[in-house]
């Protein structure tokens, strides 16, 4: 009983004895054709001894030792259909001129070919993808969106606590900042075990933890464990599944969703600003920290949609083979079986090999790595300190607090639309998104270098123009570069550690921004400081394509 498709010669006699060239190798063209179902009817296959009585369409074209040759493949009645090959080795002595004169069956190995129906679409970059970008958004208005403001909350708490000191009250700043970043390692490790929709409900309900018990506001380190402490690990653990999403849902599409995921901070930023001073002004500080509980509390119900990747993968499939089997007549379903069950097998097996690790340490013995962390380490001063104590040089230089609101909300208000910008514009295969990270880096050190020339509310929105490029362009594609050029499945590690370092910077800086400013007198010089540092971390990644050079490199430029 012959095979599903076999190969049949259908050279004339006067060809198949000739003598001819052959090319290197030895191997003769062969040419695949699609035949009907009805081919293969009887015990032998169909032979054509001529070209012109056979209409079929060829479908590839083989080289075999300058002798044409065709492939029949068993179809469907419908028309041509896929046909799923395996070559096999062909040997130039087993070609035989005289026994060619007719059609003959010579050494080749179709593998499968009744898998005719193509296999399920792609997961990525459609459908419940934009779903779970939108989630993400929302999550990161909220979150990114208190923190972003909290440079109104910190001048709040400055006018409830006059007696506190600079160095004293950037302990919460710095517990809130630190913790959210700190722990980021652990949280992509805990995304990886207990899945995403646990992690950020967790979260969600850790964060309204902290800010109710902020309430009693007794002093400045009570304010510290519950606003910086409980709140940051709450938001760490509500933030940290999103950017791993992401990176999960999309491939052509990542750097289009990034944006978009990304510009849920800054209009969180301009949601959150005004909001604050609102509630402080009608409700006071403590009344402000009840509401902004019940706010925390939507990360919860965020939380519920945001659906693990490989449970999404598993639904898409399942509908596709539900459609194909209502749509296809019962040797078609014989076909479906087949193909599902060695989809599953190999599912299973690449599951097995290609687990995500929660956490793999090999990186941060990776040089090219390591340019993200010690990038990391000198844009953290200013990122996200510099707008934290705008408001702080607003009031220096004679601002109202709704001015500083509006430089705040106007500062957001660019973000996002830089950071949809930069999602749209680096999608495209022709930009390069390094270069963009460095001039991001390179603006936002000229504008905090610019503050302390700064005399009035028109300066600022300068620099906050500035501010907003080097934001958005730094936030939107940071996350896509580390996918690109480590791969999307490290995400939990290499966006962990890079946070984690992040966090301990960010514990750090505050304090000792508040005692350069203490020094000082004023804000100027820890603006002076953020500025160099941004320059720095430009010049640092600007390196990398030497870095990639080095014995231990592991990096895809």
């Amino acid at each position: 009983m012959p095979g599903p498709s076999q190969l049949v010669s259908d050279d004339p006699p006067e060809i198949a004895a000739s003598p001819r060239t052959e090319p290197p190798g030895g191997m003769p063209n062969v040419t695949l054709y699609e035949d009907r179902i009805s081919d293969f009817g009887s015990t032998s296959p169909p032979l054509h001894s001529s070209r012109s009585n056979d209409r079929r369409t060829p479908l590839l074209n083989l080289s075999l030792a300058g002798r044409k040759s065709t492939i029949c493949s068993r179809g469907s009645q419908d028309g041509l259909s896929q046909v799923s090959l395996s070559l096999v080795s062909f040997r130039k002595d087993s070609i035989d001129p005289v026994r060619d004169s007719q059609p003959q069956i010579i050494g080749l190995d179709l593998e499968d070919a009744t898998d005719s129906i193509p296999g399920p679409p792609s997961a990525k970059d459609q459908g419940y993808a934009w779903v779970v970008v939108l989630m993400v958004f929302l999550l990161n208005t909220i979150t990114s969106g208190y923190v972003k403001s909290f440079g109104i909350t910190y001048s709040l708490i400055l006018d409830y606590f006059p007696e506190a000191t600079g160095s004293q009250s950037g302990w919460i700043m710095g517990l809130l900042v630190g913790c959210r970043g700190l722990l980021a390692p652990a949280m992509g490790a805990l995304t990886v075990i207990i899945g995403p929709r646990k992690c950020v409900v967790t979260g969600g309900l850790l964060c309204v933890a902290g800010f109710l018990l902020a309430v009693p506001a007794f002093n400045i380190p009570y304010l510290a464990v519950t606003l910086g402490g409980v709140v940051g690990i709450g938001m760490c653990m509500a933030e940290t599944p999103g950017f791993l999403l992401v990176t999960d849902y999309f491939d052509l599409k990542r750097a289009l969703a990034n944006g978009f995921r990304a510009a849920g901070n800054p209009t969180g930023g301009f949601l959150f600003s005004p909001m604050i001073v609102f509630l402080q002004q009608y409700y006071g500080l403590r009344g402000a920290f009840f509401i902004i509980a019940g706010v925390m509390l939507q990360l919860v119900l965020v939380g519920m949609l945001l659906r693990p990747y490989d449970l999404h993968e598993r639904l898409v499939q399942a509908k596709y083979w539900k459609e194909k089997q209502r749509d296809c007549n019962a040797t078609d379903l014989h076909q479906i079986r087949r193909i599902q069950q060695r989809a599953a097998a190999a599912a299973a097996t690449q599951g097995a090999g290609g687990k995500k690790k929660p956490l793999d340490f090999t990186f941060l013995k990776n040089p090219a790595y390591l340019v993200y962390l010690f990038t990391m380490m000198c844009s953290a001063a200013a990122l996200p300190n510099a707008i934290f104590y705008a408001s702080l040089y607003g009031r220096a230089i004679g601002l109202t607090d709704l001015q500083n609101s509006a430089i705040a909300s106007y500062v957001s208000c660019c973000d996002i639309i830089i950071r949809l910008l930069c999602g749209v514009i680096f999608n495209r295969e022709k930009a390069n998104k390094r270069y963009g990270f460095i001039i991001g880096l390179l603006l936002g050190g000229i504008g905090c270098l610019s503050v302390p020339l700064c005399t009035n509310m028109w300066h600022l929105l300068v620099f906050g123009t500035m501010y907003s490029l080097c934001m958005a362009f730094y936030w939107t594609l940071v996350n896509v570069l580390l996918a690109d050029q480590f791969g999307g499945e490290a995400m939990a590690s290499t966006w962990g550690f890079f946070r984690m370092f992040q966090g301990i910077c960010n514990f750090v800086y505050p304090s000792l921004l508040g005692l350069a400013m203490d020094v000082s007198g004023g804000v100027s010089l820890p603006y002076i400081l953020m500025g160099s540092l941004l320059i720095l971390a430009a010049l640092i990644f600007a390196t990398q394509p030497l870095v990639a050079k080095l014995p231990g490199s592991k990096i895809i430029l």
